[in-house]
């Protein structure tokens, strides 16, 4: 059986909505519209969308061709590290290009570009330059193709474009989380692109499902109902399965219902207002309050009565006779003043302030009046004359006297005692709550209490102006019995408190809720009939959305897309792996098969014959190893890639001895006979072995380097520097050399002419070095497995004396003008002529291809 047939198969098992899906999705047809999703989700909630019919006969299983994904450049980059602007670093889009670039250079800036915008397992942040203060974010732009057609993208990219995630990127993080973490099948057959579109088409369905539902939960009836009661509990069952006439037989309220309603909230709210426990509560603080007001009744009582009046008559009777006093020895003392007043009131003021004034003064040293030499008024400023000191010292022993002393004193008393009268609060919050509590309970004393307050209050008032007045005291007011009505009522509240039956009162009020809840229940729920029925027939089609919703769970596709890739992609999956592993020196490794998620299937790196429980590949590997696993994981990924898209690796050979960099890169050639390749690395010995399995592979090679300028990296070259450009590339480089020294010979000085031809004698004498390495020494031992290749020592028979003589003669030449060693006085060396460099430069291209012919 094949896939096709397969799948064929298992569809007509299916039910009807997911063949029709398949057939159409088989013709082409996509499920992008919302509307289209919408139609589909009508079809599920169809009776006959889950029967299965005989529509997956039409399907038609052909190859789908996915798209090709490559890279052209990465330009206009800005802020990046702190790379040169501006610098554009393009790639072939075919075959393989190397991008060169010493540690420190830039190239790994450009990398992470790339690494951002493409898929990777691992990611690594783009930083701006750190070293400047305000630096730019980065910014880059990232040119590719998608088949032929031509496409830009800006970076950073938010979200993601999803046909840049064809290219895959690998460096040494990458190679880390692939050891560490699951990974998919990124190969299945093209015939379970058929299965994955179902999947992603009953995903959309599904959320449409979603959004239906909630918006039916949001439109769920809410009735708010008293509990425990006979509507409540059918409310409570209520259900698709419920019908009209229970809910017509459930909604019955009468007219007598209706008086029992009235009936019974009067009841509750008799009850509730006799509350035993609120009750007691109740009595108890009125109780409290009432005789708190009967406390300040009587305070009020005493503060103005005859007897306090009398008091405080007596107090203002004696201040005014003290005063009398004072002013009448001021008077006899001062009778000769020039100014009349002395004495008085106003005068003491005055002579306190003046007083104050000048024993607050800084650095002041005597007391006061001053009368000592030099002394002045504190007032005028004036110099004191005898007469004046003579009045002072007078008016000092007058405000010292005990007579007015005792006036002071006697003021102040009277002054106290007014301050208490004025102050006396006849309507405080206490006294306001305690009337309305005293007013609940007895009207009449509740009214006399505040008339008597009012008295008391026009009592105090009308004291305050006879005092002021100098008139005669007030007279006794009359007696009342109000103090010890609210003494008495008081009593009779915390006694009747006290002797509240909470049990007996709470089973009644308990009954009487009972029944007001039941019919409150059974006529909101009559007022709710249509709501109800229209509920129930929410109820059913919630259900019908449920049954749809779990129509489009994709456990059994992704059940059956895991078995067919099991049978027809993961064995193969495996077997390259396993041979990839092997390639690179690493036995005991596989991939372990971890079930299916979404029509994909997850894998992880495993070793093969672990006992121990610890015993994962991370724990066991070396460093290299990891990376040879990582590497090999990869090329199957990258294999496996229907769409050839280009695949990038950023120094792939870290931690790798010389035989695995080998594998590594004949990897990397064969990767790029079928798809775009780009290395960046900076070690020259493993761009060598590229350049060598590139050629062996007949791969086009395309050479970038980036390189410095002075302290400033980023900079992008074409080609190669000359210590990592093999004998084919050097040969063009000397060539080049040559060519521009003969242009240029007319215009150069002798220093300057010497100067080039040293350049080139050097690069010829090295290449000679480099022929002999790479086209003989390379050819007889093989470095990958450090042995001798037995069938390319006979090469060396081949070589003849005449071609023993031939690199005597090239390499002793061009060393010579080469700028290894002072040239000697005695030699009058004269360096040679671009024709005799032209003569060299054939001699070692000649040599080169014979010595090449003997390999075969």
């Amino acid at each position: 059986m094949t896939i096709e047939q397969d799948i064929t198969g298992w569809a007509l098992t299916r039910p009807a909505w997911q063949q029709d899906v398949l057939v159409a999705l088989s013709r082409g047809e996509t499920y992008d519209d919302p509307i289209a999703i919408a139609e589909l989700a009508e079809c599920l909630l169809q009776p006959d969308s889950a029967t299965p019919n005989a529509a997956a006969h039409n399907l038609t299983l052909g190859a789908a061709e996915p798209k090709q994904v490559g890279l052209k450049n990465v330009c206009n980059v800005k802020g990046v590290n702190a790379l040169a602007a501006d610098q554009t670093l393009s790639f072939s889009p075919d075959g393989l290009t190397i991008i060169y670039g010493n540690n420190g250079g830039g190239k790994s800036g450009y990398a992470r570009i790339i690494k951002a915008m493409v898929s990777a397992r691992h990611s690594s942040l783009v930083l701006p330059d750190v070293y400047q203060d305000g630096a730019p974010d980065p910014s880059a732009e990232l040119d590719y193709s998608v088949d032929d057609q031509a496409l830009s993208e800006k970076f950073p990219a938010n979200p993601p474009v999803p046909d840049l995630r064809r290219v895959r990127f690998y460096d040494e993080h990458c190679g880390d989380e692939y050891l560490s973490h699951e990974s998919s099948v990124t190969y299945r057959p093209s015939a379970l692109t058929l299965l994955d579109g179902l999947i992603a088409v009953c995903g959309k369905v599904r959320q449409e499902l979603q959004r239906r539902i909630a918006e039916s939960n949001l439109k769920r009836l809410n009735l708010t109902l008293p509990q425990a009661t006979t509507a409540s509990a059918f409310y409570a069952r209520l259900s698709l399965n419920t019908t009209d006439q229970q809910i017509d037989e459930a909604c019955t309220f009468t007219s007598e219902d209706a008086d029992n309603l009235g009936k019974a909230i009067q009841e509750v709210a008799r009850l509730e207002t006799s509350d035993a426990t609120k009750e007691r509560g109740r009595l108890q603080t009125d109780a409290r309050q009432i005789r708190a007001l009967e406390m300040r009744l009587n305070e009020l009582e005493n503060a103005v009565s005859a007897g306090r009046l009398t008091a405080v008559g007596k107090l203002k009777d004696e201040a005014e006779t003290k005063r009398s006093a004072a002013t009448v020895a001021a008077a006899t003392s001062f009778d000769d003043e020039p100014l009349a007043g002395v004495g008085s009131q106003t005068w003491r003021t005055l002579w306190r302030a003046a007083r104050d004034y000048a024993v607050s003064m800084p650095d002041h040293e005597h007391e006061f009046p001053e009368v000592g030499d030099g002394a002045r008024c504190v007032l005028c400023q004036q110099p004191l004359g005898d007469d004046a000191k003579h009045r002072f010292t007078r008016f000092n022993t007058y405000m010292t006297d005990t007579t007015e002393s005792d006036a002071v004193v006697a003021e102040s008393l009277y002054a106290q005692a007014l301050d208490e009268l004025r102050s006396l609060d006849f309507a405080t919050q206490t006294t306001t709550v305690a009337l309305a509590s005293l007013h609940s309970h007895d009207e009449p004393l509740a009214a006399a209490v505040q008339q008597r307050l009012s008295t008391l209050e026009g009592r105090r008032d009308k004291a305050l102006e006879r005092f002021a007045a100098s008139e005669a005291a007030v007279a006794p007011i009359a007696a009342t019995a109000i103090g010890a009505q609210l003494g008495e009522l008081a009593t009779s509240l915390t006694a009747k408190a006290e002797a509240t039956d909470v049990a007996g009162f709470q089973a009644a009020l308990t009954a009487a809720k009972s029944r007001r809840d039941a019919l409150v229940a059974s006529q909101t729920l009559s007022q709710n009939k249509a709501q109800l029925k229209a509920e129930v027939r929410r109820c059913k089609d919630l259900a019908n959305l449920n049954d749809a919703h779990s129509a489009t769970d994709t456990k059994g596709i992704t059940r059956k897309a895991t078995d067919l890739t099991g049978t027809y992609a993961t064995e193969q999956i495996r077997d390259y792996f396993t041979r990839e592993t092997a390639r690179m020196h690493l036995d005991k490794v596989t991939l372990r098969d971890l079930g299916g998620q979404k029509g994909q299937v997850r894998q992880i790196p495993a070793l093969v014959g672990v006992r121990h429980k610890n015993g994962t590949a991370r724990a066991v590997l070396s460093e290299g190893e990891q990376t040879v696993l990582g590497l090999a994981g990869f090329f199957t990924e990258a294999e496996f890639d229907a769409s050839r898209s280009a695949v990038v690796f950023d120094d792939p050979v870290t931690s790798l001895d010389h035989v695995r960099r080998d594998k590594v890169a004949d990897g990397l050639a064969q990767l790029a006979k079928s798809r775009q390749v780009i290395v960046f690395t900076h070690d020259v010995a493993f761009l060598t072995d590229l350049l060598k399995s590139a050629g062996s592979a007949d791969i086009k090679v395309t050479a970038r380097t980036i390189q410095r300028r002075g302290d400033v990296p980023g900079y992008v070259a074409d080609g190669f520097p000359w210590k990592a450009q093999d004998i084919g590339q050097r040969m063009n480089t000397i060539q080049g050399e040559i060519t521009k020294l003969t242009k240029d010979r007319q215009n150069l000085g002798d220093d300057e002419y010497e100067k080039r031809v040293n350049e080139i004698a050097g690069h010829l004498s090295e290449t000679w070095e480099r022929t002999v390495t790479s086209e003989i020494i390379n050819r007889v031992y093989d470095r990958s497995k450090s042995e001798v290749r037995p069938q390319m020592v006979r090469m060396l028979a081949k070589i003849t004396e005449a071609d023993n003589t031939e690199y005597q003669e090239g390499y002793s030449r061009t060393s010579k003008w080469a700028l290894r060693h002072d040239k000697a006085e005695e030699t009058n060396y004269v360096p040679p002529e671009p024709n005799e460099l032209v003569a060299e430069y054939e001699r070692l291209k000649a040599w080169q291809k014979r010595i090449k012919s003997y390999q075969q």
